[in-house]
């Protein structure tokens, strides 16, 4: 894989990683009602903790896409489980993956998402 591939790969998904961060911190009694209502501890705190973490791995994807693609990996892996656990139980609410610009019912297809990402941020860690 040569660098510019991979380094593409780190700029869409810091660009996808900023849209989350920005959306959620736009509206953040949203991203606590929707991290309240997927039982998540201490949605108060993670409605800041999470933009923020987005936030600084989108920073560290352009920087250090080495280093930043694992980051991103790992956190990609925790969304989709959530998000695959979710489904399986049966619910369907609204993931707010993109904070209030993303109120459709989750669905597998969040899942494809997820993996397809998770694919540029391996493409990005190995770039």
């Amino acid at each position: 894989m040569t660098g510019s591939i991979g380094g593409l790969a780190a700029a869409v998904l810091a660009v996808v990683f900023v849209i989350a961060a920005v959306s959620k911190l736009r509206d953040p009694v949203a991203t606590r009602r929707t991290m309240q209502g997927f039982g998540l501890p201490n949605p108060r705190l993670l409605a800041v903790v999470l933009p923020v973490t987005e936030g600084a791995t989108a920073l560290l994807l352009l920087v250090d896409p080495r280093t930043g693609g694992p980051c991103a990996v790992a956190l990609l892996a925790a969304f989709t489980t959530l998000i695959t656990g979710r489904l399986m139980a049966g619910h369907h609410d609204a993931c707010g993956c993109f904070g209030a610009w993303s109120n459709r019912p989750l669905s597998w297809k969040d899942i494809a998402r997820n993996l397809v990402l998770i694919g540029l941020g391996v493409a990005s860690t190995l770039g």
